[in-house]
């Protein structure tokens, strides 16, 4: 039940952190429609298989050995600190129109495909709570982070769109810097589980 939590946080995390992404689904939302802004939301879908596929290669040839754990383990829970205070120091509101590119779903994957932040992800704190369970958890945790995540996505553009004018960055500002809060607290577990596994 902890690896479906973190999962959804994480997804839920990533797609209110403003980024590539997030602005080209908002784009796509406002002018050309709530479906066109679903399948562009849809992109880490793609994008994140091979990800996720290559770091499980890597970790299936130094697994095996005691300190890959936790190093990844604690790799993954700086990077998750490093993200937290990065949130934390957010813009106090995003531009939803900004970055007037070329609309549909392959520049959406081609964005995803080109932003450092899926790669930083799954190999270091996505490897760290797939390892860390069984085959039915990190199955579980794929699932639930990158449904987590486009749907958070979508559900940006979403409600910019139909709230318009009434949207307010600076409320989505408040609630996206409150998210560092928790990514600390993963942190701090990830941390604690990679020392362990060093001196245990």
């Amino acid at each position: 039940m902890s690896i479906v939590l973190a999962a959804l946080t994480f997804g839920l995390i990533a797609g209110l952190k403003p980024g590539p992404l997030g602005v080209f689904v908002i784009h796509e939302t406002l002018a050309h429609g709530l479906r066109r802004g679903f399948v562009s939301s849809l992109a880490p879908v793609v994008t994140d298989g091979p990800i996720i596929l290559l770091s499980l290669f890597i970790s299936k040839y130094v697994s095996e050995t005691s300190w890959f754990i936790p190093i990844i383990s604690i790799t993954g829970s700086l990077y998750l600190v490093y993200l937290a205070q990065k949130i934390y120091r957010s813009p106090k509101g995003i531009n939803p129109n900004s970055n007037g590119v070329t609309s549909g779903i392959y520049t959406a994957i081609k964005i995803n495909a080109l932003n450092p932040s899926p790669y930083m992800f799954w190999l270091t704190i996505g490897s760290s709570y797939i390892l860390m369970g069984t085959d039915i958890e990190a199955i579980l945790f794929v699932v639930c982070a990158l449904a987590s995540l486009c749907l958070t996505k979508y559900g940006v553009a979403y409600s910019i769109k139909v709230l318009g004018q009434r949207f307010n960055p600076r409320v989505y500002s408040i609630l996206l810097r409150s998210l560092a809060f928790p990514l600390l607290i993963f942190g701090g577990q990830l941390m604690y589980l990679g020392v362990s596994g060093l001196i245990g």
